[in-house]
């Protein structure tokens, strides 16, 4: 495994600024590009890769420049979103392929081949071919064949996206189950924002070709410092509000804050608790599974509240006109 470094990197188009000044992935992290299309997380992993070259800056394996490296020198293995198999060779053979052109003995590729498929669970489908697999197979017959190289780097370019839900939950957890069996670094697209903060140790949050916020999923979740990455990481609550005295109110709710002026309040619904009182008019609501989601109105502004259903100090058959509110966990947009 390796640490890998960006700095400086600028790639541009006639309609397009991709850069990024400094971007780090540590030894063994498993870190994720997220961010919506078109926003140059692809573009980012292609240059890591090596499949397209930077205008300016540096990408580092180890503080060693790889730039004018090819992908076959780089010492990556990389997954790609169409799998990117051979129709006309069998499953051992796509795993092998990458061995084959090293030149290896037969019986270490034989026995490199059956490491890697008893890896990702496809032992006993090695005569197989791809038109005989299920997406879910066929991705992990992608996966085993990157990694039966032994990269130093794993690359993943939203490898589940053309899977059925139940499937890409499975196969994610295959994904992350093995990624920490092997400590190897990986990188991992994709603009699945459940999907990323289930799989990864840290996220690098993008829009518009740069890089908004990286952090880990919970930090990213309650702790945002944009209101991008508050938006699009789920349900949010932003509220502009005046500080006076140390304090930001909006009819009875009211935020500490220890800076002065206009400031913008995130908070997640489920740091709403809602309790019997008259802070907030019930606007609408929607059962969920378990839970309840309250539209609530203050003084004109909307707050959604998410609660279990068991927290509730009244029933939903009994549903008042206004309620009281307290927020638990909140923070200061920049």
């Amino acid at each position: 495994m390796v640490r890998v470094e960006l700095k400086g990197i600028l790639r541009e188009w006639e309609d397009f600024r991709l850069s990024i000044e400094n971007l780090k992935v540590r030894h063994g992290e498993f870190l994720t590009l997220l961010g919506p299309s078109g926003c140059g997380k692809t573009t980012t992993l292609r240059m890591i890769a090596g499949f397209e070259r930077p205008d300016k800056g540096e990408i580092l394996f180890d503080d060693k420049r790889v730039n004018e490296l090819p992908p076959y020198e780089r010492g990556i293995g990389i997954v790609f979103q169409d799998y990117a198999l051979f129709p006309h060779m069998t499953v051992f053979k796509n795993v092998a392929f990458g061995l084959e052109m090293k030149r290896l003995a037969k019986a270490e590729i034989e026995r490199k081949v059956k490491w890697a498929l008893e890896l990702v669970g496809l032992e006993g489908l090695e005569k197989r071919y791809p038109e005989q697999l299920s997406g879910g197979q066929q991705q992990r017959v992608a996966l085993a064949r990157a990694l039966v190289v032994e990269p130093e780097v794993l690359l993943l370019d939203e490898p589940l996206s053309n899977l059925d839900a139940k499937i890409r939950e499975r196969l994610r957890g295959e994904i992350k189950r093995i990624q920490r069996e092997l400590d190897i670094t990986t990188i991992y697209v994709t603009h699945d924002q459940e999907e990323a903060m289930a799989i990864s140790d840290r996220i690098a949050v993008m829009n518009v070709g740069t890089v908004e916020q990286v952090g880990n999923p919970l930090e990213l979740y309650y702790r945002p410092k944009t209101e991008f990455v508050a938006r699009f990481l789920g349900l949010s609550n932003i509220l502009e509000l005046k500080v006076e005295d140390g304090r930001a109110c909006l009819g009875g709710l009211c935020f500490d804050v220890e800076r002065e002026g206009m400031v913008r309040i995130f908070f997640r619904p489920e740091s709403v608790y809602v309790k019997s009182g008259d802070t907030a008019e019930v606007i609408d609501y929607e059962l969920l599974p378990g839970r309840i989601r309250l539209r609530l109105g203050i003084e004109g502004k909307t707050v959604i509240a998410e609660r279990f259903l068991d927290e509730l100090p009244f029933s939903v058959e009994e549903m008042p006109e206004r309620v009281g509110i307290e927020v638990r966990s909140f923070s200061v947009l920049e």
